[in-house]
């Protein structure tokens, strides 16, 4: 048996300590590697793939990250298995991720010693969920959180709001996601009122109390 794994991530650290935690599985091969969406898209086409091992948020001007990079891959390579690791927490965003067709979430502030059951789980086709991811997924979908005013944000809202709160501008943020200014713009109006938040810097305040930073 051999996995062949591609890594993308921003962070040059994050694929080092992959790759180590990786180098412990008999029968997985690295086969490429990423550092933005436009490069992972490249490496997808040309080199076979079993599991990828991706990041959510990987902004590049002209190169969506995060459901839209998700949705693509599901789309264009549907033979391959994925796996998000993120520092994302909020729950929205990570049931968003779920519900895209990902087979597995990791946060990196967890032990990545999980990592390796999560390839293995994906290879396989089963899905495994970090144990801190699946206890906020738990929660975003119990009752005990129904009231949740975030529930109520679309996931193009909650990939507005991600994007914006962590430096885009409106103008970015539109050219990020190909869509128009004022389509953005709206949608960072309507999670506004969805979550009673009346400025910018309550919306902030919101993101990072909410783990929407990362």
């Amino acid at each position: 048996m051999k996995i062949r794994v591609i890594l993308a991530d921003d962070h040059p650290l994050i694929i080092f300590g992959v790759k180590q935690t990786l180098a412990t599985m008999m029968g997985v091969e690295v086969v490429a590697e990423a550092s933005n969406s436009r490069q992972l898209m490249e490496k997808l086409e040309t080199v076979p793939t079993d599991v990828l091992i991706t990041d959510f948020s990987m902004p590049m001007e002209n190169s969506p990250d995060g459901l839209v990079m998700l949705n693509a891959i599901r789309v264009k390579q549907p033979g391959v298995k994925v796996l998000v690791l993120t520092m994302l927490e909020n729950p929205g965003l990570l049931v968003s991720m779920r519900d895209s067709g990902v087979r597995g979430i990791l946060n990196k502030r967890d032990d990545i010693s999980e990592l390796p059951a999560a390839v293995l789980a994906a290879y396989q086709g089963r899905t495994f969920f970090g144990t801190a991811v699946r206890r906020e997924i738990e929660q975003a979908e119990s009752g005990v959180v129904s009231s949740n005013p975030e529930r109520s944000l679309s996931p193009r809202e909650l990939e507005v709001v991600r994007l914006y709160v962590n430096g885009m501008t409106m103008t970015e943020v539109a050219r990020h996601l190909h869509r128009s200014v004022n389509t953005v713009s709206t949608q960072k109006g309507s999670a506004m009122r969805k979550l009673g938040l009346s400025s910018d810097a309550a919306l902030f305040d919101y993101a990072v109390e909410h783990g929407m930073r990362g």
